[in-house]
């Protein structure tokens, strides 16, 4: 290995090192919890290197959010691949939301922090690149009810309405998780979760 190649393999490594922290930071205390001195603190680097990675914390909390959108969508496309109905596709996505929920917890929760923050967080540059990040699983369930719709196998309707409903039922029901030892003790949460996914995709029908 080179000197240039182990440089760049150390830089990488460190920088990693540096959303890993934030990443658990972020997910521990919140954003206010989450300063560039705790994160450096915790991935036991100086200040200094940061900034040298990343020019604000708006910065790094704008690459951990495409990072885990990426993540989302890469799940998403490798679940649908190959399946055909779109019934069944809707109800793939739903799956692999609530899966991706379950064992990327800390990248859904960053996704979930900004997105369902009453404030804005970022500067106007950074929220239209947020929102647009935001937007990618949008299109999925917009591009499904469509291929349904112009198939016969949905019922005509407005395919980009019917995507941000299922969206937003996708969002609502996997934050209902948490209640699942208390307001819904003695229920199957999953039973709940496909109860409504199969209630919705019957409406499209």
């Amino acid at each position: 290995m080179g000197l240039e190649e182990r440089r760049q393999r150390e830089r990488d490594a460190r920088r990693e090192m540096i959303l890993r922290a934030a990443r658990e930071l972020l997910h521990e205390k919140g954003l206010n919890g989450a300063s560039m001195n705790q994160i450096a603190k915790r991935a036991e680097l100086g200040v200094a290197t940061l900034y040298s990675y990343f020019k604000n914390k708006e910065d790094l909390f704008v690459t951990l959010q495409a990072e885990g959108f990426a993540l989302l969508q890469q799940k998403l496309n490798k679940a649908i691949k190959g399946v055909s109905d779109p019934a069944a596709k809707l109800q793939i996505v739903a799956e692999t939301y609530l899966t991706f929920s379950l064992k990327n917890r800390n990248y859904y929760y960053i996704i979930n922090y900004f997105g369902a923050s009453p404030e804005i967080l970022f500067q106007p540059e950074l929220k239209v690149e947020v929102d647009e990040m935001a937007a990618q699983p949008l299109r999925l369930p917009w591009k499904i009810i469509a291929e349904g719709v112009e198939a016969g196998i949905f019922k005509e309707t407005n395919p980009r309405y019917a995507g941000i409903m299922f969206s937003s039922m996708l969002q609502g029901l996997t934050q209902y998780k948490k209640l699942e030892t208390t307001v819904f003790a003695g229920e199957s949460f999953v039973d709940i979760f496909s109860f409504a996914i199969n209630q919705f995709i019957d409406s499209l029908r």
